[in-house]
C-alpha cells in the first residue's frame, strides 16, 4: 500500500561562501569561526506528514517557503538531515523542466532514456503514443532538445513522464510554461493521473488548481507548516496530517 510518513523531518542546506559579503563580516568570520565549521540554512523545518491512499496534498506558499525542497526530499533527491522518512510505493516525480533529460540527445532518444530510467523497456508503440500526445511535427523527433523552445520541451517531457500511472505522484509547477493550446490537454491528463494515483502532492502558486485537485492544502512558511486547509472531498480517503513543534 502506498504511504508517505515524515516524522519531525529537517533538511539543512550548506552555504558555500554565499554569505558575509561585506569586508567587515568576512574578517570577523575568519576570526571567530571554528576550523571546519560549515554554515547552513534550514530549508525544511520539523515537518511531520502521514499520507495514506486517497491523499491529495497541495503545497502553497511564496517563493522560498520550501515547497520544491519538500517535494525533492520526498522524492529522494535530497536526504533528510534529521527525522524519519518512510515511503512505500512507486513514485513519479515531475520536479523540473529538464530533470533527467540530455539536451544534446534527440527528442526520440530522450524519450527512450527517460522510459528506461523509470524502469520500462521502450517499445515503438510506447514511443508513438508519447509523441502523438505532444502534437509536434514528426521530423522534430530527430532534433536535439536544445533546439526546442521551452514550450515544446515541456510537451516532450510532460508527455513522457505522464505516460504511465503512479502510486505516488509529485508535481512542481509543471503546467506553468505550457502554451495555452496544450495546457487544457495537459491538465486533463494530469487530472486522470491524480484520479488513479494513490497519493498526490502538488506544489503550485495556482490556488485554483490546488482547490480543484486537492483535499488538503498545506501553507508553508520558511520551511515550516504555517497552516492547513481541509477541502470537501467525500469520495477520497482522509489525510492524516499534523506538525510536531518542539
Amino acid at each position: 500500500m502506498a504511504s508517505i510518513q515524515l516524522r519531525d523531518v529537517c533538511l539543512d542546506y550548506p552555504l558555500y561562501g554565499a554569505y558575509d559579503f561585506s569586508l567587515k563580516r568576512r574578517l570577523l568570520g575568519r576570526l571567530f569561526r571554528q576550523p571546519g565549521e560549515m554554515r547552513t540554512i534550514r530549508a525544511v523545518d520539523s515537518i511531520t506528514i502521514d499520507a495514506k491512499p486517497g491523499a491529495r496534498i497541495g503545497l502553497a506558499g511564496p517563493n522560498g517557503s520550501g515547497k520544491s525542497t519538500l517535494l525533492r526530499l520526498i522524492a529522494g533527491v535530497f536526504p533528510a538531515t534529521s527525522g524519519e522518512l518512510e515511503i512505500s510505493g512507486n513514485i513519479v516525480p515531475l520536479l523540473g523542466l529538464g530533470a533527467g533529460a540530455n539536451l544534446d540527445f534527440t527528442a526520440a532518444d530522450n524519450i527512450s532514456l527517460l522510459l528506461r530510467i523509470s524502469g520500462r523497456k521502450p517499445t515503438q508503440a510506447m514511443l508513438d503514443d508519447i509523441w502523438a500526445f505532444t502534437e509536434l511535427e514528426e521530423r522534430m523527433q530527430r532534433l536535439p532538445l536544445r533546439m526546442f523552445s521551452s514550450g515544446m520541451l515541456m510537451r516532450v517531457l510532460f508527455a513522457t513522464a505522464t505516460a504511465f500511472p503512479a502510486d505516488i505522484l509529485l508535481l512542481d509547477e509543471w503546467l506553468s510554461v505550457v502554451d495555452e493550446n496544450f495546457s487544457a490537454k495537459a491538465e486533463q491528463r494530469l487530472q486522470k493521473m491524480v484520479e488513479t494515483a494513490a497519493i498526490v502532492i502538488i506544489a503550485s502558486h495556482d490556488h485554483g488548481l490546488l482547490r480543484r485537485t486537492c483535499n488538503t492544502i498545506i501553507n508553508l512558511d520558511h520551511g515550516r507548516i504555517a497552516s492547513t486547509v481541509s477541502l470537501d472531498a467525500p469520495s477520497l480517503h482522509p489525510l492524516e496530517l499534523r506538525e510536531k513543534r518542539a
